[in-house]
């Protein structure tokens, strides 16, 4: 994660720019384990969340304090979710007498194959736990 400590509309519009990417590929890494997690009967679910001190939160918020937005990864099954894991896209936080903000440091290239290495794990141990 990268501190930026001076906040501004153009790094609202980026991060807003980000979040909105993270959510297409979200719903992209979806289409593409769809088929995968079917066969198991499972789904697939990855979602941009967005938050302030635990509760839903709007892309508003950004620089709110405590604002903090994360790709999430999980998978429902017979109408219950489980989730597996996050990767934090961006946080806004108070320190000293005024706020900055933590910016995932990765690219979109880079979070893609984060996102298929961590979704391929939870496909293979899945597939392990349907075998035993």
């Amino acid at each position: 994660m990268k501190q930026i400590s001076h906040l501004n509309e153009q790094i609202r519009q980026e991060i807003m720019d980000i979040e909105s990417e993270c959510e297409y590929l979200g719903q992209k890494m979806e289409d593409v384990f769809k088929e995968d997690f079917h066969e198991l009967k499972e789904q697939i679910v990855i979602e941009l969340i967005r938050e302030v001190k635990g509760r839903p939160a709007s892309r508003e918020d950004i620089f709110n304090e405590n604002y903090e937005s994360y790709l999430e990864v999980g998978v429902e099954k017979d109408d219950i979710y489980f989730p597996n894991a996050y990767i934090p896209v961006w946080k806004c936080k108070r320190e000293m007498f005024h706020s900055i903000g933590l910016l995932m440091s990765d690219n979109l290239n880079v979070l893609e194959k984060k996102l298929s290495n961590i979704i391929t794990e939870m496909h293979e141990d899945h597939m392990k736990d349907r075998d035993s």
